[in-house]
């Protein structure tokens, strides 16, 4: 019996490349890790920041997060999300250097500013001290709040995640995001009033 003859239209599938065939899964998520700290270093490091990590050691806590993200990849590196699979772990690490020294108290975190690349002038040198004020009294009212409380209203409001995307990454359910973050919005608020006065930030 002759051999069939392909139908018409056919075109046959490329060959494999050899090096696609013998590059070992090793060097594959090695290529993926470094692909994700090339992309989200800087994130981390902010959460990290916003999370109560004092400057001098943010960095340490994002080089652990990757370091944990890399042996994750050991079971997998097929990651969905990226970002929320990353925050996640950076929570987890920030939570354990909190409860590891004791929740010392942040000397030096700064919040970024969002508003700068949508004014077309530069701030004048009294909105800017004003600006940095400012953003050592929400550090230091986020210092005091609890962690559960904080990690949710950073995420929430500075991070900007939806509900949902704070769940997945505290692992809890959607309504204990919302309840936590009105909880916590009160108690920044009151915190701010006794320490600052009756002026939200």
């Amino acid at each position: 019996m002759g051999e069939l003859e392909p139908p018409e239209g056919y075109v046959p599938l490329p060959s494999p490349r050899t090096e696609d065939v013998e590059r070992p899964a090793p060097a594959h998520r090695e290529a993926v890790w470094r692909l994700l700290y090339h992309e989200h270093f800087e994130a981390v490091y902010r959460l990290a920041r916003r999370l109560g990590v004092d400057a001098a050691e943010a960095e340490d806590i994002a080089q652990r997060v990757f370091l944990r993200a890399h042996d994750l990849l050991a079971g997998s590196d097929e990651i969905l999300h990226p970002r929320a699979w990353l925050r996640a772990i950076t929570v987890r690490v920030v939570s354990e250097h909190h409860r590891f020294w004791l929740l010392r108290r942040v000397k030096a975190w700064l919040v970024e500013s969002t508003t700068k690349a949508e004014r077309p002038d530069p701030r004048t040198p009294h909105e800017e001290a004003d600006a940095a004020q400012q953003r050592q009294r929400v550090a230091a009212i986020l210092t005091c709040m609890s962690p559960k409380l904080r990690e949710v209203l950073v995420l929430a409001e500075l991070e900007e995640c939806t509900p949902s995307e704070v769940a997945a990454v505290l692992d809890i359910p959607v309504n204990t995001v919302r309840s936590r973050r009105l909880l916590a919005r009160k108690d920044f608020e009151a915190r701010w009033t006794r320490r600052y006065g009756a002026v939200t930030p």
